[in-house]
């Protein structure tokens, strides 16, 4: 647990307070925290997807799309001709996930499927005309919202915080798939108190 804990920029360890008070004198029910408590990869990761989500949900708040919309309209528009396995693996999501927003794009005229000419049980997935114009307006926005995720970066920063992340991620590949880290609904196993 003491490993979690780590120094914040005003140089104090952050540590849960007791009722009685904390050093600058107001209870702790009225302490402000900093925005980063951890210096931990895994605190830190999911505050960063905090950050990311909010930004890109914002962006494409404007046409109703979710941050895994956009995500799948993307992959199919670099690949068109992508099939839903391949698309899930691409995205790190179960089958199951990509099938459903594929169902949703569908229906709304933005992803089409089209049957494989060599395997018929295989569908490939296409933009339709609406689903390529939306996302070429939707593209600059996009592009702006994913520069101001890394703008208290410096350019030089920006550059090495993404190879970082790509190496982490790489590093632990066998970790990035969906449902990696979840407990198994009906395991039956309670966390320790």
């Amino acid at each position: 647990m003491e490993a979690s804990r780590d120094m914040t920029k005003t140089g104090q360890l952050q540590r849960g307070k007791s009722s009685l008070g904390s050093p600058n004198g107001r209870a702790a029910s009225e302490e402000v925290l900093p925005v980063v408590l951890y210096r931990a990869p895994g605190y830190l990761a999911r505050r960063f997807q905090q950050v990311c989500a909010a930004l890109i949900a914002e962006s494409l708040a404007s046409e109703g799309l979710s941050q895994l919309q956009w995500a799948v309209m993307t992959c199919v528009d670099d690949r068109p001709g992508i099939d839903q396995r391949h698309l899930a693996q691409g995205l790190g999501i179960a089958p199951v996930n990509a099938g459903q927003v594929v169902d949703q794009l569908e229906a709304n005229g933005i992803v089409q499927r089209r049957m494989n000419e060599k395997d018929r049980r295989v569908r490939e997935l296409f933009l339709t005309t609406r689903g390529a114009k939306l996302r070429r307006r939707l593209q600059p926005v996009n592009t702006i919202a994913n520069a101001r995720i890394l703008a208290p970066l410096e350019p030089h920063e920006r550059d090495s915080l993404i190879a970082l992340m790509v190496r982490v991620i790489e590093g632990n590949a066998v970790y990035a798939r969906p449902g990696a880290g979840r407990r198994k609904r009906g395991s039956g196993k309670k966390p320790p108190p």
